[in-house]
């Protein structure tokens, strides 16, 4: 047997009042329907509940009794989980799945979720890291809520917004000839052996780096790793040079590598925060309304 919330409500307000006329009145319903509504659990279960229904007012059974505790949990917890419920749906609380940029901790990502953290406390933040094409295909699946990406992505069900720019920066042996260049040009990379990622990694990204630097030219790119980590290795053993976010570089810089940056206006990547266009979950919403702020914020700090 399944009894309603409505005859345990029925019943609670039975169990408050011992009396079927008062009970009713506080229920706005005749005492006929109230008495055939605790009659047809009794009936149902094969228990008496209630006693002397009379003028004078009604007892309660034992089975009455624990009836009348075991609702009152019962919609409690109901009420609790409406509660918890609206609470979610407007952004409040949940889980929200983050997928941080390679690197991201070190372009602000981190710090943008932490502050969310401690704005939105009751929404757990479950983090996880990638290349941008991991974390497109994680956000198409569903598998992640928002994303930060390289560049913009606006395709499909697929929307995101630029948050900021990177200047891009030459990384070189400690023994290059082009550490001693006074004014480091792009052009005088045109020649140089290259190492890159592989651009199925982030193939806007990869694309937008050889584009600002190399132009109409075709580098030589002799070398492929799979992080800025390994890239930076790679430059150390003077296999290569490469082309870097500058936050990124300057972790590595040091005896064995060099930072350079360009002359004149830098070449730059960008930083974007991607979600599902379906995806109308406040805490959504709310996540990227305050990464676009934080990141203004901090723009205009550094400026």
């Amino acid at each position: 047997m399944m009894m309603s919330l409505r005859r345990l409500r029925y019943f609670g307000i039975l169990a408050r009042e011992l009396h079927f006329g008062r009970a009713a009145e506080a229920l706005g319903i005749t005492q006929s329907a109230l008495s055939q509504q605790i009659k047809t659990p009794e009936q149902e279960v094969g228990v008496t509940l209630v006693v002397g229904r009379g003028v004078k007012g009604v007892g309660l059974t034992k089975a009455g009794d624990a009836l009348a505790e075991g609702s009152a949990q019962v919609l409690l917890l109901c009420d609790e989980l409406s509660e918890r419920m609206r609470f979610v749906a407007s952004g409040r609380a949940g889980t929200l799945a983050v997928a941080y940029s390679l690197h991201g901790a070190l372009l602000g990502q981190r710090d943008t979720v932490e502050r969310f953290r401690k704005i939105m406390p009751d929404i757990t933040i479950d983090a996880e890291s990638g290349c941008t094409a991991r974390n497109l295909d994680r956000l198409e699946s569903g598998e992640v809520d928002v994303a930060f990406t390289r560049e913009t992505h606006r395709c499909g069900e697929i929307e995101s917004v630029v948050l900021a720019e990177e200047p891009l920066v030459a990384v070189l042996p400690r023994d290059h000839r082009l550490v001693t260049c006074p004014e480091l040009q792009r052009q005088h990379l045109r020649d140089e052996s290259v190492v890159m990622w592989p651009p199925r990694l982030s193939p806007a990204l990869y694309d937008r780096i050889l584009d600002q630097v190399w132009g109409a030219s075709v580098p030589s790119i002799t070398r492929e790793e799979p992080d800025a980590d390994s890239i930076c290795m790679a430059v150390e053993e003077g296999k290569a040079i490469a082309v870097l976010d500058s936050r990124i570089a300057q972790r590595h810089a040091g005896s064995r590598l060099i930072v350079r940056g360009f002359t004149g206006a830098a070449p730059t990547t960008t930083i974007s925060v991607a979600w599902r266009k379906a995806n109308s979950e406040p805490m959504v919403d709310k996540f990227v309304a305050l990464t676009q702020r934080d990141y203004v914020a901090a723009s205009q700090a550094g400026s």
